[in-house]
């Protein structure tokens, strides 16, 4: 009975101790990095249970003069989407240009703004989810704080549940009217966001698992799902390989490393 009152009263002690706004920033903060290298295991199961499993390597880099974030995913196997890959560059705090580098074509197409919104390679992803969110980009409201436990094995953890509702400007570029996000109160990192349309339905919702603490403050998920209910679809993630803050060579994030083909070096 007491550990159940004391439950209930480090719960209402969070829900008063920070604003939805100020949780996010803390989790930035927290969870920054300079660079990030990752290979993964991507598996996409249809709703008849059939699966596809993808190797996937992943690039991130923040360290730049302008703080800017560039980003690649790139297709290691199977052999019919090899060399597949998106290069991300964030121009402007307000502005990102992405592009898909297709192997039959031999040349990189850019996606265009409208098109953000599709899903990329079959995946539950959109080229939106890919590019990340931008804290200024969204109106937050912290809703309440719960326990939350994703999967049968995983720790139940206090969250900050948040509602993400993107501002007046950013509102015609997403496809979402609002997101709802659970941050843990003790780490601050993401363990599950739901996605909704502008009409208010869900649409999609991901979960992660398993979290590392490879350097400082910083966790990371070894498994991930995203479980699309409008398309009846799903994309497992499963992190094999993690690399924070070593150096990521500039050419990785330039059109010509792709054009050359240099991305399916040794993949």
């Amino acid at each position: 009975m007491l550990k159940k009152i004391l439950g209930v009263g480090l719960i209402a002690t969070l829900s008063f101790s920070m604003t939805g706004k100020e949780v996010m920033q803390k989790q930035k903060k927290l969870q920054s990095t300079d660079t990030e290298q990752s290979i993964e295991i991507m598996v996409l199961v249809d709703e008849d249970g059939t699966k596809e499993k993808r190797g996937v390597k992943r690039y991130i880099s923040k360290n730049n003069a302008k703080n800017l974030t560039n980003s690649s995913i790139i297709f290691m196997k199977p052999a019919d989407i090899k060399g597949t890959a998106l290069l991300d560059k964030e121009i402007s705090k307000d502005n990102e240009n992405q592009w898909v580098y297709l192997p039959s074509l031999k040349k990189l197409q850019r996606i265009a703004q409208g098109s953000k919104k599709n899903y990329f390679m079959g995946t539950d992803f959109t080229y939106e989810d890919l590019s990340g969110d931008k804290i200024e980009n969204y109106k937050y409201t912290l809703l309440r704080t719960e326990p939350l436990k994703v999967t049968k094995n995983d720790k139940s953890e206090n969250c900050y549940v948040i509602k993400a509702v993107p501002i007046k400007a950013h509102y015609p570029k997403t496809a979402y009217g609002k997101k709802i996000i659970w941050v843990t109160a003790d780490h601050f990192y993401t363990k599950k966001i739901e996605f909704y349309s502008k009409r208010g339905k869900l649409i999609k919702t991901e979960v992660s698992w398993d979290f590392v603490n490879p350097k400082g403050t910083i966790y990371r998920p070894i498994k991930g799902i995203m479980n699309n209910f409008k398309e009846h679809h799903k994309t497992l993630v499963l992190v094999r390989k993690l690399l924070i803050n070593d150096p990521i060579p500039k050419k990785i994030f330039t059109q010509r490393y792709y054009l050359n083909e240099e991305h399916m070096v040794g993949n």
